[in-house]
């Protein structure tokens, strides 16, 4: 997963076995996440572009045209698929979730025009709605 400049900031595994997806994220360099928790979400298209327009148009903002949370086929409600635990960044700078979910499936991750997996901001701050990192999430 990489910032909007191009740093590296941390990886992700997706594993699938049993029904449930384990999602793995690390972060691998100290001081480009502030302390605190980061939102985590599967966004709805595999595209991580810096400065780009959302799918729906408006004013171009970083990863925007990997447009807004996944949804499953056939799923409506709350919380949305691709809603994830938080990632807790320490006053170090390091992070490290495991967390699992039974909302999507591999091939859903994978159909049509992919999907991303996003780090927003710290929450309660003035960034909590920021996209800091992107990643594609591709079958490797």
């Amino acid at each position: 997963m990489k910032t909007a400049d191009g740093r590296e900031v941390a990886t992700a595994t997706f594993d699938f076995a049993n029904g449930y997806a384990t999602i793995t994220v690390k972060t691998v360099a100290a001081g480009i996440l502030t302390p605190g928790l980061h939102s985590m979400h599967v966004h709805a298209i595999g595209k991580c572009e810096p400065n780009s327009v959302a799918p729906n148009g408006g004013p171009p903002g970083n990863f925007l045209s990997a447009g807004g949370h996944f949804q499953a086929p056939g799923h409506t409600g709350m919380p949305e698929s691709g809603d994830l635990t938080s990632l807790e960044v320490r006053q170090d700078g390091s992070g490290y979730l495991v967390t699992t979910s039974d909302a999507f499936t591999r091939d859903q991750l994978l159909a049509g025009d992919k999907t991303a997996l996003m780090i927003h901001g710290a929450e309660n701050t003035d960034g909590a709605n920021d996209r800091i990192a992107c990643g594609v999430i591709g079958p490797g």
